[in-house]
């Protein structure tokens, strides 16, 4: 009878469809990699829509009141709203709408339109609302323009061509720094507005009416038609001065010109830029989505060659911040470890395999990798950090189909069977454990394909290569490999060389005479070793949730930029300002000499602007005299020597704070997600109480070690001057919408037109001259004119009250809400513990006090949600691998044993964490997405180990010889798939550059757990599966006995039950029994113990002498009485259950005595109270296990035997 036909057969039979595939595959992913484009991050859409309504001199109470809550109210109910933020600033509103993925940003921008245009009481005088949503641009470089003897105005020009040229290379965006924005400003002095009894807004008003170009139609149309058209645009300052302002009856004018003074130049409070002394404009090259990065950068260098040699002299442009080199030298050291890891991969397949197999197993791994390429470009992927990374991650994973089916293929071609018939035979037998491997690998990676926010759309990218590498993986092992093997070996003897017998040999001799004994021993002492397995897994769980090893949210990592902001008190002169900024910048350069003098690179000044770093939200710069920074831009290449902030504590010691400095922050970006470390929100309905409230927990934050630049977004503002019409100003008709309108005329200026001229946008603004806007005694002699066109001196018609004002209010989801954050030093604190103290102790009372809400934000948040969904994903991912597995076996039990592995894994991941935390590796995020991917390959390797051992039942072997046997047999297998990926990752351990520092932490997981597993699924799993299959004996002879047809025997039975007969009868000895039970509660009590520690040792550093001491006492008594019995109990002698008794009566009569004595001691001693009130509980419950274990059940007595 002729083999049934498949797709599978016709491939490995046919001369040239195996190569013919290949041959495609490779096409595809040639043609992948040419349109594949090249960036820092995936591409992922930001579901924000901003509203910005600006309100030229209103402040932030103002603007709450009359702009921010009633736009509010209109968009609160907006559909798909996940976070609704406010901001009521000097001047403007601004709204921050977060959306639920997936939302439809056009219907959404729509709507908020609709919404807003709806409100009827917004300010008349405010501008028009600017909606937009968050397009996602991305820095190629910044290119600084400056000038050694010229001027910023001299630069403008030229920084508008430079715009024009970069746009045409096919630059996404161009975005400017240091080039303000320019008004005409008509000044008309106090003194003048009195005599010509005329308002600021009437001027304005003429302004408006002269300077104006006007269509006024056609005419002619039955013969020439021509357009009607007004040419009174004025777009100079000598044009606005001929404007008239008066015309008498005799034609006799009052010009612009002779009343005011004209003046074209920069808005106030807009930020310049300086760069060694001289004016500077800086232009940001941002790239679209679909543009590839170095294919700009490339075009940007080369225009930048070719534009220097035609720049006016002294002119200089100068590259920095090149976004661009850090995206290639990150894909370049990713590059070098994925040929690294390739290297060792191929070494190893080498080393275990016949060198024809290790051969096409080699050939697989470009072609899969190439057809991986071709799939991430059709389905929409990109080249960038996170997707090189689970490339790298997917070297071990991507032969790991291969070596199973060509291992299979070679073990029954030295068994004698054809080249055709091992090559396809290999490839049926391992088809569905490979898919189901295959299948558990992708619901193992399923969690971080769940993860909201920033750090999920960042994170998908590795499950999705994964996708592509599976699939690319399946149909070169299935379609390629099979016919490759048959057309190689057809026709030849299997002959090893002597260097390759003498690989095998010493192989064969480690499995049969090491492995085989210690394979047998773990199966023969089941019991003991799974108890092992799950003690280890405790305390590695323990290890975590004590603190001992720190969970960081995400790795710090150092930037190429540090930012020093300074903040001086409201009113301080801006040459101040400017000289502590050179003071700042010459610091930096002393401390960069000493320390080698090659870490700054750059370092340019923002005059009058607070200029933070970027953010999704868009930088929240400020902008004001009292406002300075200086941008630094330092070295990180590999062998830089000293950390970022070694940089920034040294500088600092050598400032010299001047007198009026409120607050100076020395920082660099955090990595991640946008936001300080520790962010707490606090919420309630006073702005005041909030204040107080923020102060006070600041007072808090600074007491806890690394951290610093704490601060608010509460800050208290310029002084504010309110008034009220006094009974003269009424009896005149004023209202005080009259008065505000003049003063704001007055002082921030009043509209009158807007003209573009070329690229710029030009502001026409009548106000009183600088000389008297910026003196308080402007204020007396305005005058105010009254509605019968009198002018009255203001301090007539108003009287005037100080206060306090603050800089900005924000509002979070209606509520009024202040954000209390800092930044913080991982090597010195953990921003989870602190978070953990304060929710003991401090907040609560704030809460108490004060009457807020408590929330987090930024890290916090993110890290909250993001392990919300993780753990989401996890539980269905683990329901996945049940599911596929117990198809796979036909089985409910099996899965089990092998998804314990999973569990185990951590253990191993736990030890590298804390093997390497000396190093500077952190247990993060990155390090619970390698658990994932360990769980898929743990998986992977005990589906291979179980499919063979349910082979072998299936023939007839008995269960312990199959179990043992599978294990041997499939020694070279898991060896392999194990160690092939930790190849591939562990030249990332080894990385020094910047660049691979943040993804260290996966690699530890991956590596350690794969080393920790492989012995866990060589030895534990054998030994649960044994477990398992006898506690399925034992359940179903249970259901026999259950049986509704035995329940007359079984009620005889229970009638003649003797239990003193029953205890007399011999049991098993060793580990069996229920003793396993107690093995594994009494460690986890002791462990509980030992976890008291650190709070007796604090309340020992607090000086609590009179509590630490007696609860030490206590504790040592406990520890030592636990230590005896597990001692005893694993000596297996009589004494164990006596010494369990004293052991758990004392621990919670200890415990419960010190939980009510200890706070009569005062606060220190409530803290103590509640570790001890905990042991004592879960003494109790322990209790109610080990102590009926112990003294009455038979098998558990029969053991003690000593």
């Amino acid at each position: 009878m002729s083999e049934p036909r498949g797709l599978i057969a016709n491939f490995t039979g046919h001369k040239v469809a195996a190569n013919l595939l290949m041959l495609l595959m490779l096409m595809l992913g040639l043609l992948g990699l040419t349109r594949l484009n090249t960036q820092m991050f995936p591409n992922f859409e930001f579901d924000y829509v901003t509203v910005t309504i600006p309100w030229r001199g209103a402040s932030p109470e103002d603007v709450q009141r009359s702009i921010t809550i009633p736009v509010e109210q209109a968009i609160k109910t907006l559909p798909n709203t996940k976070k609704l933020i406010a901001r009521s600033q000097q001047g403007a509103a601004a709204f921050f709408i977060e959306l639920q993925a997936g939302t439809d940003l056009g219907l959404a921008l729509d709507e908020v339109r609709q919404r807003i245009d709806s409100i009827r009481n917004l300010p008349q005088d405010a501008e028009r609302p600017v909606i937009q949503k968050l397009t996602r641009y991305s820095l190629v470089t910044s290119i600084l323009l400056t000038s050694e003897d010229g001027s910023l105005e001299e630069l403008r020009h030229l920084a508008r061509q430079l715009e024009h040229e970069l746009l045409a290379l096919g630059i996404g965006k161009v975005e400017f720094a240091g080039m303000p924005e320019e008004e005409m400003a008509i000044q008309v002095p106090a003194g003048t507005l009195h005599d010509l009894r005329m308002t600021l807004g009437e001027i304005a008003n003429r302004v408006r009416s002269f300077s104006q170009d006007t269509p006024a139609g056609t005419v002619g149309r039955d013969d020439a038609a021509k357009q009607l058209r007004a040419l009174g645009q004025r777009r100079d300052e000598r044009a606005f001065a001929e404007l008239p302002l008066i015309t008498t009856a005799e034609g006799q004018q009052l010009t612009l010109g002779d009343v005011a003074i004209i003046e074209r130049r920069p808005r106030d409070d807009q930020a310049t830029l300086s760069w060694q002394g001289t004016p500077a404009i800086e232009l940001q090259a941002m790239r679209g989505e679909d543009d590839d990065m170095l294919e700009l950068a490339d075009r940007i260098l080369l225009w930048g060659e070719q534009r220097r040699a035609t720049l006016p002299e002294g002119v200089t442009l100068t590259f920095h911040s090149q976004a661009w080199k850090l995206v290639e030298e990150r894909i370049a050291t990713l590059l070098w470890n994925g040929i690294s890891g390739l290297i060792l991969v191929i070494l190893t397949l080498y080393f275990f395999l016949n060198a024809r197999v290790a051969w096409w197993v080699t050939v697989g791994i470009p072609v899969s990798f190439m057809a991986t390429l071709g799939l991430l470009w059709f389905f929409g992927g990109t080249i960038n950090m996170i997707s090189l990374f689970g490339l790298i991650l997917a070297l071990g994973l991507i032969v790991d189909d291969a070596i199973v089916v060509g291992e299979d293929t070679l073990t029954h071609l030295q068994q004698g069977e054809s080249a055709h018939r091992a090559a396809l035979g290999g490839a049926r037998r391992m088809f569905w454990p490979v898919v189901a491997s295959s299948t558990t690998t992708i619901a193992a990676f399923l969690p971080l394909g769940m993860m909201s926010g920033a750090m999920g759309k960042i994170a998908f990218d590795i499950p999705f290569v994964m996708i592509c590498v599976i699939l690319a993986s399946l149909m070169e092992c299935f379609l390629v490999l099979p016919g490759h093997l048959h057309h190689s070996f057809r026709g030849l003897q299997i002959k090893s060389s002597g260097l390759r017998q003498r690989i095998d040999e010493g192989f064969n001799r480690l499995r049969d005479e090491k492995f085989r004994p210690l394979v047998q021993w773990s199966v023969e002492h089941r019991h003991l070793v799974s108890v092992s397995a799950i003690c280890a897994f405790v305390l590695a769980l323990t290890v975590v949730a004590t603190g001992w090893l720190k969970f960081t949210f995400f790795p710090p990592v150092d930037s190429d930029q540090i930012r020093a902001l300074a903040t001086f008190t409201s009113g301080t002169d801006r040459s101040q300002v400017d000289s502590f900024l050179h003071h700042l910048e010459g610091t930096l350069y002393e401390t960069n000499e000493e320390l080698g003098g090659h870490l700054v690179q750059t370092s340019i000044m923002h005059h009058g602007a607070l200029a933070g770093f970027p953010s999704p939200g868009g930088r929240q710069d400020k902008a004001g005299d009292e406002f300075g920074t200086l941008m630094v831009e330092v070295y990180i290449g590999p062998d830089r020597e000293i950390s970022n902030k070694e940089l920034i504590d040294a500088w600092r010691e050598k400032l010299t704070l001047p007198a009026g400095l409120e607050q100076l922050t020395i920082s660099q970006p955090e990595a991640g997600p946008p936001g300080k470390p520790i962010e707490v929100k606090l919420t309630g309905n006073d702005a005041n109480i909030l204040k107080e409230a923020s102060l006070a927990l600041q007072e808090k934050l600074r007491e806890f070690s690394g951290v610093s630049n704490v601060d608010d977004d509460l800050p208290y503002g310029k002084e504010q001057l309110t008034f009220e019409l006094t009974p003269q100003g009424r009896s005149l008709g004023l209202s005080l919408n009259d008065v505000a309108s003049q003063l704001r005329s007055a002082f921030d200026g009043n509209l009158a037109q807007l003209y573009n001229e070329e690229d710029e946008e030009v502001e026409v603004r009548v106000m009183l001259p600088d000389q008297e806007r910026r003196r308080f005694s402007a204020i007396e002699r305005l005058p105010i004119i009254t509605p019968q066109g009198e002018a009255i001196p203001l301090r007539d018609v108003v009287r005037f009250d100080a206060r306090k004002g603050v800089d900005l209010l924000r509002r979070v989801d209606g509520e009024l809400a202040v954000t209390v954050y800092a930044d913080l030093d991982p090597e010195q604190g953990n921003a989870n513990a602190i978070i953990a103290a304060l929710n003991e102790e401090t907040l609560p009372r704030l809460q108490a006090r004060y009457g807020v809400g408590v929330g987090y934000e930024g890290k916090l948040q993110e890290q909250a949600e993001n392990l919300k969904d993780m753990a989401t994903g996890a539980l269905l991912g683990l329901a996945i691998i049940y599911i596929v597995l117990a198809w796979v076996f036909s089985s409910y039990s099996w899965p089990l044993a092998i998804m314990t592995a999973i569990f185990f894994g951590l253990t191993g991941a736990v030890i590298g964490h804390l093997f390497t935390a000396p190093f500077g590796i952190h247990f993060s995020m990155f390090s619970a997405m390698g658990l994932f991917g360990l769980s898929g390959i743990i998986v992977n390797d005990s589906i291979v180990l179980v499919s063979f051992y349910k082979q072998l039942i299936a023939e007839g072997m008995d269960r312990f010889d199959a179990i043992v046997e599978a294990c041997v047999r499939r020694l070279r297998a898991v060896l392999l798939t194990s160690i092939t990926t930790i190849a591939g990752l562990t030249p990332i351990l080894f990385e020094t550059s910047m660049q691979a520092q943040f993804l260290k932490p996966m690699a530890v997981s991956l590596v350690f757990g794969l080393l920790f597993g492989t012995g866990l699924i060589l030895l534990v799993v054998p030994a649960m599966l044994m477990i398992i299959e006898e506690q399925r004996d034992r359940t179903e002879h249970l259901a026999r006995i259950l049986a509704p047809g035995n329940w007359g025997n079984l009620l005889q039975a229970t009638w003649r039950f003797d239990p003193q007969h029953y205890r007399q009868q011999p049991g098993p000895t060793g580990l069996g029994g229920h003793l396993w039970w107690v093995i594994l509660l009494g460690p986890l009590l002791l462990l509980k113990l030992l976890g008291m520690l650190p709070a007796l040792i604090s309340s020992l550093k607090a000086g609590d002498l009179l509590v630490a001491i007696p609860a030490g006492v206590v504790w040592l008594i406990m520890v030592a009485l636990g230590a005896l019995f597990l001692w005893q109990l694993f000596q297996r002698k009589r004494s164990a259950p006596v010494s369990a008794r004293r052991w758990l009566m004392l621990t919670g009569a200890g415990g419960l005595l010190v939980a009510i004595l200890a706070p009569w001691a005062g606060e220190p001693g409530i803290n103590l109270a509640q570790h001890f009130w905990d042991v004592a509980k879960s003494t109790v419950w322990y209790s109610l296990i080990i102590l009926p274990l112990l003294f009455w059940t038979r098998r558990s007595a029969s053991t003690l035997t000593r």
